[in-house]
């Protein structure tokens, strides 16, 4: 299978991937938002299929992760366990509503696998159950964003087009999400074991927050200025 080159596919995916966040924020024009109706991909911003589409889309998409965030929290608390604090985060504020949306775009994809790779090790059936309902909803973001950029909505993080989801490992995890960690405030490793457990449940659910509030903070910084 070869890879896709086109604007917004696997080539823009690969600079988020290597930190080169800039090379698409450089193509891009600056100010651009997400209400408009004639944006195309790579002249200006994403495209935006109906009026006022992608603002909804996002503003959605906002309000999920916000929820994400609080269901998460609940399922370790239930679980007589910790919360994580909030990390300290870094490079949130996009220069441009294309950064925005193919950082977005990543974010969600790497939810998805992130999830995917964790459920084989989740002990109880009741987090397995949660977390299949949120990977489920990230996966729909990640599915509208694919096609936004004019990719298959089945594409992964690194731009392959997939029939099943592939897993992601805790470390390829932790590389994708890292750049946008400054620190964990005090909170556990991003880590887990192989090894299923209601202990382990726990660390699970944590490693999980550490990304949902990542997204959720990324789209309450971004939102407001592309989507008003």
């Amino acid at each position: 299978m070869t890879e896709k080159t086109q604007t917004g596919g696997a080539a823009d995916r690969r600079r988020f991937l290597t930190g080169g966040m800039a090379a698409t924020a450089a193509a891009a024009v600056a100010g651009v938002g997400l209400t408009g109706g004639t944006a195309q991909a790579g002249n200006g911003g994403p495209p935006d299929l109906y009026p006022n589409w992608n603002r909804a889309q996002f503003q959605a998409i906002q309000d999920h992760e916000a929820a994400h965030v609080t269901a998460v929290v609940g399922l370790i608390t239930n679980l007589r366990g910790t919360p994580r604090p909030k990390p300290n985060f870094k490079g949130i504020r996009q220069p441009n509503v294309t950064a925005f949306a193919t950082v977005s775009l990543a974010l969600e994809n790497t939810g998805v696998g992130a999830y995917a790779g964790a459920a084989p090790v989740i002990f109880s059936r009741q987090v397995l159950a949660a977390a299949a309902s949120i990977a489920l909803i990230e996966a729909r973001h990640a599915g509208y964003l694919n096609v936004l950029f004019n990719g298959i909505s089945t594409d992964s993080v690194f731009g392959k087009e997939q029939t099943f989801e592939q897993p992601l490992t805790i470390d390829q995890v932790v590389n994708l999400a890292g750049p946008f960690i400054q620190d964990l405030n005090g909170g556990p490793p991003l880590t887990f074991s192989t090894t299923p457990s209601r202990n382990n449940d726990i660390a699970i659910l944590n490693f999980a927050l550490a990304l949902e509030y990542l997204e959720a903070e990324f789209y309450d910084v971004n939102v407001p200025i592309f989507c008003a």
